[in-house]
């Protein structure tokens, strides 16, 4: 497995890392979960599972997953473990807010499982997930299988069969940071003038 941390780093194909400021939005976990769909679906009372058909919609706090179908799980504990699932056309696609003002995390892949007792995402099957500044791409990450940890602030990346690289490969795209403004020319230090000194009158003789 590939792991990635902190601002995304390029290493080998054969050992990939990337760092990824890639921090949720803190307060998205206490947030109660929403789900919405279309067609309606199924409540379990005595297991707390549900199971809804598509298009479904699943919210909590700025976290979004769109799926065409969803089954979800209400522990003892109160966490939640979701499963979304695409068609072939129509991917599961997700998105949440960063920390940083105006960044996002979104992503897309065959199947979704968010968990948020452990506080991950998992993207499998034709994973891609990008970071963005509004419609600006600032990294992108594609794999079989991509799972997020907004705990731990790390994203971890699975070559295989499903990944849309050649040969299933994983790959990361970094795109260049604007170069810092530059600083201007420090102020000359301010000074007294200088001025001549009146010539002495010739000596008395």
């Amino acid at each position: 497995m590939t792991v990635l941390r902190g601002r995304f780093v390029a290493a080998t194909l054969l050992a990939l890392g990337m760092a990824c400021v890639a921090q949720a939005a803190k307060d998205d976990r206490t947030k109660p979960l929403i789900i919405e769909s279309d067609q309606g679906g199924t409540i379990n009372q005595q297991t707390g599972r549900t199971e809804w058909t598509g298009p479904v919609l699943l919210v909590q706090g700025s976290l979004q997953v769109r799926a065409s179908r969803l089954e979800a799980e209400r522990r003892a504990d109160d966490s939640h473990f979701a499963v979304a699932a695409g068609k072939p056309s129509e991917p599961v696609r997700f998105s949440q807010a960063l920390n940083t003002p105006g960044e996002t995390l979104e992503g897309s892949a065959e199947r979704i499982e968010y968990d948020t007792r452990a506080e991950t995402v998992r993207f499998a099957g034709g994973a891609l997930v990008r970071r963005m500044k509004g419609n600006q791409v600032l990294d992108e990450l594609t794999g079989a299988t991509i799972v997020y940890n907004s705990r731990s602030e790390i994203l971890s990346v699975e070559p295989g069969q499903t990944s849309p690289q050649p040969q299933g490969k994983v790959r990361v795209v970094m795109m260049p940071r604007p170069a810092p403004a530059a600083s201007a020319p420090a102020a000359p230090a301010s000074s007294v003038p200088l001025q001549t000194t009146p010539a002495l009158p010739p000596p008395k003789k």
